[in-house]
């Protein structure tokens, strides 16, 4: 019967986990993080007896029975895993958008041309300046 339980409650964790990568692809992550947070707060709010049954059942214990695995716990890491992955995303969305809009102010403003312009007058800088030194170097 424990192997059954164990069935459930994950199935019902990856329903949850792909509901809120559902949420993040297609609508927001913004509302992935509430959708995160929410559910299991409002399961606790409405059903406070039955969701409290729910996240307190043990499935086994590690290290000689010394640390009890409990839905809690599953849930907890998988709050973190999908924490971790929504901000993951928030910032490397951040971060291409930066460089588009660094890059596009850079071609309008002529930032490439007055680099290369930097760079003919310091190689001509240069030459002028081995000339005058003359073939000895003196």
């Amino acid at each position: 019967m424990e192997i059954l339980a164990f069935i459930g409650c994950m199935m019902l964790f990856v329903t949850f986990a792909l509901t809120v990568l559902f949420v993040l692809i297609r609508i927001s992550s913004r509302l992935a993080m509430l959708v995160l947070a929410a559910v299991p707060l409002l399961a606790v709010i409405l059903m406070p007896g039955a969701s409290v049954a729910f996240l307190s059942y043990e499935h086994f214990r590690f290290a000689e029975g010394l640390v009890p695995v409990n839905n809690f716990h599953i849930l907890l890491t998988l709050w973190s895993t999908l924490i971790a992955i929504i901000l993951y995303t928030e910032f490397l969305t951040w971060y291409l958008t930066t460089g588009k809009r660094r890059k596009a102010q850079g071609q309008e403003s002529g930032r490439p041309a007055e680099f290369a312009k930097s760079l003919d007058s310091i190689s001509l800088r240069v030459k002028d300046a081995l000339l005058k030194r003359g073939p000895s170097g003196k």
